[in-house]
């Protein structure tokens, strides 16, 4: 028995290991020459939509993870990620929440700055092309950091480590990995540039932002479609340009709110079988 157990672990190491070299590795790739001709001009060659791209990373990595013995294989594993055998309430919850933030922040845009915000250009973003829509551009969400992360941080690392740990702290390693991750995007990326002290806030949002997910994705027995939702909603809301300073630290604030009512429940969700 202890020896099955032992064997058990090694192989959800050697599967999270695994992961994670692909995740970073794929990721990294695109972005350190992006890295490089910011701050050295390096004038290395890059792709148009290369940072992008570099949000595949984890579905790399998680998919690479599944060859390797212990995982369900890559058809099973698709299965699961994209099964709608989940209550429909996940849903409404996983749409709800983000639109219920981005409302909250509409109104505290009027309140503090004393006009509301140009809705007319409501999801749009100078750092996609020009003459995308707001769904257009919804759908590159869908895609990079929906469909390209969630697979997997949520689809993969969450429920590998809930395995054998509690939801809760489960979520908050996957936390600081998401974190490290970005790291390269600091020195280029000019959302990550401009953030200064905001950081701080951009890590502790995240943090909470993770326990959110993980109650979502556990909810909906591990399928990432409505995680996909919500991340899509989020991005849609506080990635856009309308979404200024305010809207995006309120709908931040109100993630960690949330984090925070749900850390004790998901301390006590019962931990997957190995």
């Amino acid at each position: 028995m202890n020896s099955r157990l032992s064997t058990g672990r090694k192989t959800d190491r050697n599967r999270i290991s695994l992961f994670l070299f692909v995740t970073f590795g794929f990721t990294w790739a695109c972005w350190l020459p992006l890295l490089a001709n910011r701050q050295f001009a390096a004038h290395l060659p890059v792709l148009p939509g290369q940072f992008y791209l570099g949000s595949f990373g984890p579905l790399a990595g998680a998919a690479a993870a599944q060859l390797l013995p212990g995982g369900n294989g890559l058809s099973a594993w698709i299965k699961t990620l994209f099964s709608f055998s989940f209550p429909r309430k996940w849903l409404l919850i996983a749409a709800g929440l983000p639109l219920a933030y981005g409302g909250i922040a509409v109104l505290a845009h009027r309140l503090i700055t004393g006009s509301f915000p140009d809705m007319s250009r409501f999801g749009l973003t100078s750092d996609l092309p020009a003459g995308l829509n707001v769904w257009e551009t919804a759908l590159v969400w869908v895609l990079t950091f929906g469909i390209g992360e969630e697979s997997g941080w949520r689809g993969f690392l969450l429920p590998a480590l809930h395995r054998r740990r509690s939801l809760f702290a489960s979520a908050l390693i996957v936390a600081v990995v998401w974190m490290l991750w970005h790291l390269p995007a600091f020195w280029f990326n000019e959302s990550y540039l401009g953030m200064g002290f905001g950081i701080i806030g951009w890590a502790i949002s995240l943090t909470y932002g993770s326990a959110v997910l993980a109650w979502i994705c556990a909810g909906s027995r591990w399928s990432i479609i409505p995680v996909i939702l919500w991340h899509t909603i989020f991005d849609t809301i506080t990635a856009s340009d309308q979404a200024g300073q305010v809207m995006a630290m309120v709908c931040s604030m109100l993630v960690i709110v949330q984090g925070i009512f749900l850390m004790r429940r998901l301390g006590r969700t019962p931990r997957l079988r190995a």
